[in-house]
């Protein structure tokens, strides 16, 4: 389904984030779902016009693998210093890789969409933060951006390069709750084929633009296609998501 927002004027005088298309991912799309999406959506004040998507997630609790899919089976290292390390990829998190796998195949794959934001159905906005007000990263920065999270937890603040009272280059963080993907930077995530060994995304992006934590990931990933940024501030309510990946418990 596709549906079309509404909103007030722009007042801000900085040129505003240019976002095509906004793409929910959602399980058991319940109309009561549906409505309390739109609600939220409509709260965030996004530019008037802007259509939003709501994807069909992957439960991995009732919907088997797709074909093409495997699940890493070296996730899980009993012996390893990180506890959340010691555990294989989890059901709830199988299921939440292949609908952000689902999200970047729309945003690579639809015509007219060069910028799409995905949220996890159950985003929310920061009070008094609105989408209108977030500006337009500087076009003469010396890279292109493919990736950009909204809010994120981050590991040591102090690893990121900030490069405005907005923007930041991110060092290590987990969280993919609401982030922006150029269309050449969904392709270059569906080209990674995640999901030939797939574990929790959270951790798979980390590795897209920067050397990852551990050897074997490293290994699956050596080459960084993904210019990364970030805001430098929350622009959804990440912080205490339930979500995160730093949160990963058994089923």
């Amino acid at each position: 389904m596709v549906k079309v927002m509404g909103s007030s004027p722009v007042e801000s005088t900085l040129r505003s984030m240019k976002i095509d298309k906004i793409y929910v991912l959602a399980i058991n799309h319940t109309q009561d779902k549906i409505n309390a999406i739109a609600k939220k959506l409509e709260a965030a004040e996004f530019e008037p016009g802007t259509s939003y998507t709501i994807i069909t997630g992957h439960n991995a609790y009732t919907d088997k693998i797709p074909e093409g899919v495997t699940v890493y089976d070296k996730w899980a290292d009993p012996a390893h210093w990180n506890k959340f390390w010691q555990m294989p990829v989890q059901t709830g998190e199988v299921g939440c890789t292949l609908s952000h796998i689902a999200g970047w195949n729309a945003i690579a794959s639809e015509e007219g969409v060069e910028r799409g934001l995905i949220l996890e159905e159950d985003f929310s906005s920061i009070a008094g933060k609105k989408i209108k007000d977030l500006p337009e990263p500087n076009e003469n920065w010396p890279f292109v951006w493919d990736y950009m999270s909204l809010g994120r937890w981050s590991f040591n603040e102090k690893d990121d390069i900030k490069l405005n009272d907005t923007y930041c280059i991110p060092g290590l963080h987990y969280n993919m709750h609401a982030y922006i993907l150029t269309k050449v930077g969904a392709q270059k995530l569906v080209d990674y084929h995640l999901e030939k060994n797939l574990f929790i995304n959270d951790e798979f992006i980390t590795a897209t633009y920067m050397k990852h934590r551990r050897e074997d990931v490293e290994a699956l990933y050596p080459i960084k296609t993904i210019s990364a940024i970030a805001t430098n501030e929350d622009w959804f309510n990440q912080l205490d998501h339930k979500s995160m990946v730093s949160a990963h418990t058994r089923d």
